[in-house]
């Protein structure tokens, strides 16, 4: 299967200290912060066996020597992939954004993208976050793969509520949101065959909740 890896930026970026009444004149002498160094990104196994593509959203400050802090996962994609994203970032180096002409501290969003040429899975973008108690570690998927595109041309949806078992295996799979529910159905006859290392901590014994999405393209919201 052939690797490729995507890091890039964007910023939806805002002054720290930049009220939104008269932007527009401090605007002109307010520069937000751009990156001069940045390392790409490193797929977590798990994704990797999964085929998963996936965006991670993550918000920052840029402090006045251009270094990230404070990294936070704004919209996860689970696999691996948050932490992988995290590392990463933190790696980075920016050219600060000034005020002024003078260095300031300045909030960033990141989105870190990570692809895989895969046959069946173009333009996907998939996610798998869990309800986890306090101090708890989310399953790993150990066994089993995204499903694959529904047939039909064009963008899709669909959203999967899902339980992973103290025995690893996803059960209780409902569909909340589709674009196709012949895909959806098939789609989730596949992810019955999921299976995942769970955590074995000390009175967190019981069975997680889990929701999975999976857009292709862009789709739009399907017709209630």
């Amino acid at each position: 299967m052939k690797l490729w890896l995507l890091g890039f930026l964007t910023i939806a970026a805002w002054a720290q200290d930049v009220p939104v009444q008269g932007l527009s004149r401090q605007a002109r002498d307010t520069r937000q912060p751009h990156v001069i160094s940045k390392t790409e990104p490193e797929y977590s196994e798990e994704a990797r066996r999964a085929g998963v593509n996936a965006t991670v959203v993550l918000s920052l400050a840029v402090n006045e020597n251009g270094e990230p802090e404070d990294v936070r996962i704004e919209r996860g994609a689970g696999f691996g992939l948050d932490e992988q994203a995290v590392q990463c970032i933190q790696t980075w180096r920016f050219e600060p954004g000034t005020k002024d002409g003078k260095p300031f501290k300045a909030a960033i969003h990141v989105e870190v993208s990570f692809s895989l040429l895969a046959k069946g899975r173009q333009n996907q973008r998939a996610s798998l976050t869990f309800t986890l108690p306090s101090a708890a570690a989310r399953p790993e998927l150990i066994k089993g793969a995204i499903p694959s595109n529904p047939d039909a041309a064009g963008a899709a949806l669909l959203r999967v509520r899902l339980t992973v078992g103290r025995d690893g295996k996803a059960k209780n799979l409902d569909i909340l949101e589709t674009t196709d529910q012949d895909w959806a159905n098939q789609a989730v006859q596949e992810m019955r065959k999921w299976r995942f290392r769970v955590a074995k901590l000390p009175g967190q014994d019981g069975e997680i909740q889990g929701l999975f999405e999976l857009k292709v393209g862009h789709p739009k919201a399907p017709h209630k």
